[in-house]
């Protein structure tokens, strides 16, 4: 696997441990996640869409349909 050094100022490194430790993560795997997704991978995990529907709650319910009698009609000729 390759490795990577990367050089910082102390502002830098600083921010970057602030922003680790607040998604609790080691400083290499947030780097590593960081600059994954800036090199153009997806953003989203492998099979993430295997979960849709997978949450069983009473509170989630399907929205009824929007009643249109309130809505305005816009008019954008001056």
């Amino acid at each position: 696997m390759p490795q990577l050094t990367i050089y910082l100022d102390a502002k830098a490194g600083r921010l970057i441990e602030r922003a680790a430790k607040l998604e609790d993560l080691s400083l290499s795997r947030w780097a590593r996640e960081k600059l994954v997704l800036a090199a153009g991978a997806p953003d989203w995990p492998t099979g993430y869409d295997s979960v849709l529907g997978s949450i069983r709650d009473p509170s989630f319910m399907i929205p009824s349909e929007a009643d249109p009698s309130g809505d305005q009609e816009a008019n954008f000729s001056s």
